[in-house]
C-alpha cells in the first residue's frame, strides 16, 4: 500500500501543476499581449469624467478616429482597427480619406506653421502633395464635387492654406456657388493676396451688384 502511495504521488503532483484548460484545449490557449495586465495600474484619479484622448489610425485606405475615456477606475480599452460591423454604430463613412503625409510633406507643412497659419491639430494629418495630386486628377475628369473633397481634406486641418482656399473658391464657382465662392476668394485674398485671384473677385464682384 505505502508503495502504491509513493508511485501515485508525483502523478498527483504532476496534475495539479496544470490547471483545468489543459485538459480542455491542447494547446493551452494564449492571451493576446494587449490583455496581459503586468503590475498595478495606474489610475489617473486626476483626470475627470469627461476627459478624453483622441486615437486616430490612418493607413492609407481607411481611417479610425474614436475618443477613449480616460476612467479613474483604470480599466483597459483595446481598439481593434478593421472595417467594422453593423452591429456597431459608426459615423457615416465619406468617399475619400485623407492620404497620410509623406517625407515630400515636410517642407510645406514647416513653411505653413512658420507663416503662423491656423493649424487644427484634432483633424487627421494628410498629404498636401498627394491631396493636391488627387484634385486636380479628378478637375481633369471634370468630377468637382471629388476634386472639392480633395481639397477639404487639406483644409480640415490646414483651414489657412492659400492655394487650397483658391482651389475651393475656383471649385465652387464651377459648380454654380457664385455668392460662397466670392465669400472664400475674400478670405483668402485677407490671408495672402494674389493678382489674377483679386482681378477675379472684382470681376464678380461687379457681376453682384
Amino acid at each position: 500500500m505505502n508503495r502504491l502511495l509513493l508511485l501515485l504521488f508525483p502523478l498527483l503532483v504532476s496534475c495539479a501543476a496544470r490547471n483545468y484548460t489543459y485538459y480542455l484545449v491542447e494547446p493551452e490557449p494564449q492571451k493576446h499581449p494587449a490583455l496581459k495586465e503586468e503590475g498595478t495600474l495606474m489610475r489617473p484619479f486626476g483626470f475627470g469624467s469627461t476627459t478624453v484622448m483622441k486615437v486616430r489610425w490612418n493607413d492609407g485606405n481607411l481611417i479610425t478616429e474614436v475618443d477613449v475615456p480616460v476612467l479613474s477606475t483604470g480599466q483597459r480599452i483595446v481598439i481593434e482597427h478593421g472595417a467594422g460591423s453593423g452591429d456597431v454604430k459608426t459615423i457615416p463613412a465619406t468617399r475619400v480619406v485623407p492620404p497620410p503625409p509623406t517625407s515630400a510633406d515636410k517642407s510645406l507643412i514647416e513653411a505653413y506653421r512658420a507663416r503662423g497659419l491656423s493649424i487644427d491639430e484634432s483633424s487627421p494629418e494628410v498629404s498636401i502633395t498627394r491631396a493636391r495630386t488627387l484634385m486636380q486628377e479628378a478637375v481633369k475628369g471634370g468630377n468637382y464635387h471629388l476634386a472639392l473633397e480633395w481639397c477639404e481634406t487639406v483644409l480640415q486641418r490646414y483651414k489657412s492654406h492659400p492655394e487650397f482656399l483658391r482651389a475651393k473658391a475656383s471649385l465652387l464657382l464651377m459648380m454654380g456657388e457664385r455668392d460662397k465662392a466670392i465669400e472664400i476668394y475674400e478670405q483668402v485674398e485677407a490671408i495672402e493676396s494674389d493678382p489674377d485671384v483679386r482681378k477675379k473677385l472684382e470681376e464678380l464682384q461687379r457681376q453682384q451688384k
